[in-house]
């Protein structure tokens, strides 16, 4: 018998992760759904192949449900009633720099800012001598 306290991993777990994370919730919230900590689930993901591979639909899943409510946000609009004229339409604003720095934290990887670096500074603008006129203050 192995030492060390029993796992409480079990397999509906997989399942329950892949259901919590098409919500748009972390990976991370699933430990405080299922009472353990963040740490647990990380050991859970390398002693349990299955698991590692629900976390991986996961965050595909979570990106589906992300990138979604950008996309409704940008194109919905709503009618409501209205007291004095009957009607009026009210359009859902998608506040977008809150959507694109959400985006930017949950899938770094693609949605990182990329910064460009030139490479091509001449040895000759580096090492040139001032001219006189340079050096007077």
């Amino acid at each position: 018998m192995p030492a060390g306290r029993p796992t409480s991993y079990e397999e509906r777990f997989c399942e329950m992760l892949i259901d919590h994370m098409a919500q748009g919730f972390s990976y991370e919230s699933f430990a405080g759904l299922v009472g353990v900590s963040k740490q647990t689930i990380y050991d859970w993901e390398k002693a349990n192949p299955e698991f590692l591979d629900s976390k991986k639909i996961g965050v595909e899943k979570s990106r589906l449900f992300w990138e979604t409510q950008g996309i409704e946000g940008i194109y919905t609009t709503e009618t409501f009633e209205q007291d004095e004229n009957g009607s009026r339409s009210v359009k859902k604003a998608l506040n977008s720099s809150v959507w694109i720095f959400n985006m930017k934290n949950r899938f770094k990887d693609e949605w990182r800012d990329k910064q460009e670096t030139d490479m091509n500074i001449g040895i000759t603008e580096v090492l040139r001598p001032k001219a006189p006129e340079d050096l007077e203050s």
